[in-house]
C-alpha cells in the first residue's frame, strides 16, 4: 500500500512534468522497474500520464491518444523526466566572430587560431561556424586551430579510456571529389583518432570515416570504421565517431543513423609527439603545421570522454535536425565568402563575395572586439559575385561584425579582421600552371584557351624534346606510360589527354598566341631531361621554335637548368628567363643575363633580402605553387611580382584587393 501511494505521488509529479516538458525535443521520460529502464520516449511524444482500472494500472498516451505504454502499478519503482544530450566534457568548440574560439566544455582548453580563420554566421545552425576555402587536400593549412592536449592527462585519459567525437560539417567541391585524403576534425599522426573523406581502395570510397588507431600491440593499427556516405557538395551532415574500448568496437553514425560497426579491440595509440592536438579545418603534422585541408565549413567539434550509446546519439541528432528543420528566414545572400586578416588602407577596398547582392545594399563593420569602431559601407559589385566596399578614412585595424541589410531586412554575414595600413603592394601578377586547367586536362589546349580567356598574366606549359627533335606538351616525363623524351614524334603523336585531345607540340601553343589577342603570356618550361646536355638542346630548339613563330614578345622560359637558362639568355638576350631551382642568389643569376627568381615561397622568406636584391637589379621574382588565399595574400605582401598557381580565379581576386589598396 505505501508503495501504491509513493507511486500515485510520482505518477501525479510525472503528469505535471508531462504538461510542461511536452514540445522539449531534448527531455525524456523514463519508467523504471528494479532500477532497469523499462520504458523511454522523447517528452514530446507524451500528451499523458494516466492511472487506470481502479488505479492499479499505469498508461501513457501520445498525442494521438494512441497507448505508448501500460504495466501494472506495482510493477513500476519510478517514473521521472530528464535531459538526454550527452554533455560534451573534454572538448566542445565555439567559434567568435573576430575568429577566435573557445572551449566551452568542462575542460576548458585553449583553442588557438592558426592563420586568418574566417567565420561566417550560419542562420540554420544559429551561430558562428569556421568557414575555410582551401583546394582539396591542401598542405601545409594557411589557417587552422589548434587545441593541445599533450600535457594534459585528463584528456588523454578520457581519450584512452574510450571516447566519442561529434561533428556537424560540410563540404563543397565541383565535379568528383579528389582522390585524396582530407580531414576536417582529427588528431592523426601515427595514431591518434578523427574523422576525414577516405580515398579509394579495394570497397572504400571517397567517404565519410572515424579512424581511430587501436591495437593490442604498441604498433599503429588504424579502424577503417567508414560511413559509406560520399558528401555533396554544400550539404552538411551530423557524424559521430564512437570507440567503445570495453566492447572493443568502434562505430560511426550520420545524421543519427548506425552505418558501419568495427573491431576495435585494444588500446589507442596517440599521434607522434608534437602531433597530440586536435585540428579543426585540417590534421595535424608536426607541431606547428596542418594538412589536408579541403573548403570546408564547421559548424561543431566536440569530444566525449564516454563512448555514447545509439540513444544518446539520436538525442544529438533530433537537436541538429529540429534546427535543420526550422523554417529559417529566407537569406538576402548566399554562399557568402571573404577572406579575413587581409590588409586594406582608409579609402581603399574589401572584398565580399556571394551571390544575390543587389545595388543600394549596405555593409555594417561593428568592433566584434567592443572597441567601439564601426562603419557602414555602399556596396559596388563586381565579378565573379560580390562585391566591394570603401574602407573609410578613420578606420581601424580590428576584428569586425559585418551585417548586411536591405531595407528593413538584415543578414548577419560573419566576422573578419582588417589590418589597416597605409599601403600595400600591387599584388602579385598571376600564372595559370599547366594552364587553367580546372575542369579539362593539364597543358591542354583547352587549359591555354581558359587561361587567355581569363586574361592572367602567364599560363605555364613543360616541354620535353623527342629522339627526333619534336618539342612536346607535358608535365611528367611519361604519358600514358610513354616515355616521350626517349620516344620518336610518331610514337607519341597520337596520345590522348583526359579531356580527349591529342598531347600537343609546342608548336600548337604558339600558334594559338599568335592568333589571339589576350595579353596572356606562355610561360615555356624546359624540363630536366636525361642529361644536361639534352635539356639544354631542348632549350635551343624552344628558342627556336618562338622566333620562327615570330611571338617572342608573347614567351617567358623557366627551368631547373641553370645551364638551359643560361643558355636561353645567351641564345636570346631579350627573352625573360628564370631559374626555378631556388639554391642561387640574385647577383650570381644577373651575370648570367637571367631575368628572374622563380622560386618556392619558402626560399624568398628564408633569404627575406632576395626580392629587394633582384629588384634593385632589375630582376622580377615568382613563387610557386601558390594555392591558397592565405599564401596568396602573403607572397603579394612580400612584394613578390608573380605567382603561379592552380587557382588563377581566386589569385586574381587577390590581386585585385592588393592593387585595390597599393
Amino acid at each position: 500500500m505505501k508503495k501504491n501511494n509513493a507511486i500515485k505521488g510520482l505518477l501525479a509529479a510525472a503528469i505535471i512534468a508531462a504538461a510542461s516538458m511536452a514540445g522539449h525535443a531534448e527531455e525524456c521520460i523514463y519508467v523504471y522497474h528494479q532500477g532497469s529502464i523499462v520504458f523511454k520516449d522523447y517528452a514530446e511524444h507524451v500528451d499523458s500520464v494516466a492511472l487506470e482500472n481502479n488505479k492499479t494500472q499505469i498508461s501513457i498516451y501520445d498525442t494521438t491518444h494512441v497507448q505508448l505504454y501500460s504495466a501494472a502499478l506495482s510493477y513500476v519503482d519510478s517514473i521521472k523526466f530528464a535531459d538526454d544530450r550527452p554533455v560534451a566534457d573534454l572538448l566542445d568548440v565555439v567559434f567568435n566572430p573576430d575568429g577566435s574560439a573557445r572551449d566551452i566544455s568542462p575542460m576548458g582548453n585553449t583553442v588557438e587560431a592558426v592563420g586568418n580563420n574566417t567565420i561566417v554566421w550560419d542562420e540554420t545552425y544559429k551561430r558562428y561556424t569556421a568557414h575555410y576555402n582551401n583546394p582539396w587536400a591542401t598542405s601545409p593549412v594557411p589557417d587552422y586551430y589548434k587545441i593541445d592536449y599533450d600535457s594534459n592527462t585528463a584528456f588523454k585519459n578520457g581519450l584512452s579510456d574510450g571516447h566519442t567525437l561529434e561533428t556537424v560539417f560540410m563540404t563543397d567541391y565541383e565535379g568528383t571529389i579528389t582522390n585524396a585524403e582530407a580531414k576536417w576534425f582529427s588528431s592523426h599522426q601515427s595514431g591518434g583518432t578523427g574523422f576525414l573523406i577516405s580515398t579509394i581502395s579495394g570497397a572504400r570510397k571517397n567517404e565519410i570515416t572515424f579512424l581511430p588507431n587501436v591495437n593490442t600491440t604498441t604498433s599503429s593499427k588504424w579502424i577503417w570504421c567508414t560511413s559509406g556516405i560520399v558528401p555533396q557538395p554544400k550539404v552538411f551532415y551530423h557524424v559521430v565517431g564512437v570507440w567503445d574500448k570495453a566492447a572493443g568496437k568502434a562505430y560511426v553514425y550520420v545524421n543519427g543513423e548506425l552505418k558501419n560497426t568495427v573491431a576495435a579491440v585494444g588500446n589507442l595509440r596517440f599521434p607522434n609527439a608534437g602531433s597530440r592536438w586536435f585540428g579543426i579545418g585540417g590534421d595535424p603534422n608536426g607541431a606547428n603545421s596542418a594538412q589536408a585541408g579541403a573548403k570546408w565549413e564547421v559548424v561543431t567539434a566536440r569530444v566525449y570522454n564516454d563512448a555514447l550509446t545509439q540513444d544518446q546519439v539520436t538525442s544529438l541528432w533530433r537537436d541538429v535536425k529540429k534546427l535543420q528543420d526550422a523554417q529559417a528566414p529566407a537569406s538576402l545572400v548566399t554562399d557568402v565568402d571573404y577572406m579575413s586578416g587581409l590588409p586594406v588602407k582608409a579609402g581603399g577596398t574589401y572584398s565580399i563575395y556571394g551571390n544575390n547582392f543587389k545595388a543600394g545594399d549596405k555593409i555594417a563593420f561593428t568592433s566584434a572586439t567592443g572597441s567601439g569602431s564601426s562603419f557602414i559601407a555602399t556596396v559596388t559589385p563586381i565579378e565573379p559575385a560580390g562585391v566591394t566596399v570603401q574602407i573609410p578614412a578613420g578606420a581601424v585595424t580590428d576584428s569586425y561584425l559585418m551585417t548586411l541589410s536591405r531595407g528593413d531586412s538584415t543578414q548577419v554575414l560573419g566576422g573578419t579582421r582588417l589590418e589597416v595600413v597605409d599601403s600595400t603592394p600591387a599584388g602579385s601578377k598571376v600564372i595559370a600552371h599547366r594552364g587553367f586547367w580546372l575542369g579539362t586536362s593539364q597543358n591542354s589546349r583547352q587549359s591555354l584557351l581558359n587561361a587567355q580567356n581569363l586574361g592572367v598574366y602567364g599560363s605555364e606549359t613543360d616541354v620535353w624534346l623527342t629522339t627526333d627533335n619534336h618539342l612536346m606538351i607535358n608535365h611528367d616525363a611519361k604519358l600514358n606510360n610513354v616515355t616521350i623524351q626517349t620516344s620518336t614524334y610518331d610514337q607519341v603523336k597520337d596520345l590522348t589527354l583526359s579531356n580527349g585531345e591529342k598531347v600537343p607540340q609546342l608548336s600548337d601553343f604558339l600558334a594559338m598566341l599568335k592568333s589571339s589577342s589576350s595579353p596572356t603570356k606562355l610561360i615555356i618550361e624546359i624540363k630536366a631531361h636525361s642529361t644536361d646536355a639534352r635539356t639544354v638542346e631542348a632549350a635551343d630548339s624552344a628558342v627556336a621554335a618562338v622566333k620562327r613563330a615570330g611571338v617572342q614578345d608573347k614567351v617567358e622560359y623557366i627551368s631547373f637548368s641553370l645551364n638551359a637558362c643560361a643558355k636561353i639568355a645567351q641564345l636570346d638576350p631579350q627573352a625573360k628567363v628564370s631559374y626555378l631551382n631556388g639554391n642561387v642568389d640574385p647577383d650570381s643569376l644577373h651575370t648570367l643575363g637571367i631575368t628572374g627568381l622563380d622560386y618556392k615561397a619558402s626560399v624568398f622568406t628564408a633569404n627575406p633580402t632576395w626580392v629587394t636584391q633582384a629588384h634593385n637589379l632589375g630582376m622580377t621574382c615568382n613563387a610557386w605553387t601558390i594555392n591558397t588565399r592565405s599564401q596568396m595574400a602573403e607572397v603579394s605582401k612580400m612584394g613578390i611580382d608573380f605567382l603561379t598557381t592552380d587557382y588563377p580565379v581566386e589569385a586574381t581576386a587577390i590581386k585585385r584587393h592588393f592593387d585595390g589598396n597599393h
